[in-house]
């Protein structure tokens, strides 16, 4: 997630790009978005989800229905600005966010093409075979949504 930016008060969006203008700020863009589709072809993910309005659980939760999967994720680790609440930073639109699975050997490679572009990036969790998001947040653990009980989209392979 690009912690660049700020709120786009009163919605829930984190305006990481509006303000940027000029050529310098173009070319940045550009070369943040090139990160994505150079990181698939180098195959070092799996798979990936942008972060929707559903924020950041509700894209994972997507991303685990799809790919047939569960998910643990602590929130403790997931990367945001400072003084942004956790309950506010879970629900919010990043226009700059992705969620990006990996085989655990290739995830800082990954995380160092982020954080050499100025770009938060941190492993927040592991993909299982319960079909369940599970969270954790200071040693606390639960279960947001089971797949198997209520599918989410009703896409699952």
């Amino acid at each position: 997630i690009d912690l660049r930016g700020r709120w786009h008060d009163p919605h829930p969006f984190w305006d990481a790009s509006s303000a940027l203008c000029g050529t310098d700020h173009a070319a940045r863009l550009r070369g943040d978005m090139e990160l994505l589709p150079a990181i698939a072809e180098d195959g070092l993910s799996r798979a990936a989800k942008d972060i929707s309005m559903a924020g950041l659980l509700g894209t994972a939760l997507m991303l685990a229905e799809c790919s047939g999967v569960g998910m643990t994720i602590t929130l403790d680790d997931i990367p945001r600005p400072d003084q942004a609440p956790m309950e506010r930073w879970l629900s919010a639109f990043p226009s700059y966010g992705y969620l990006l699975t990996a085989r655990p050997e290739n995830a800082d490679a990954i995380m160092a093409r982020f954080h050499g572009r100025g770009i938060a990036a941190s492993v927040i969790g592991r993909c299982n075979s319960t079909q369940r998001l599970d969270v954790t947040w200071a040693g606390e653990r639960e279960t947001f949504w089971d797949l198997a009980q209520t599918p989410l989209m009703g896409f699952a392979p």
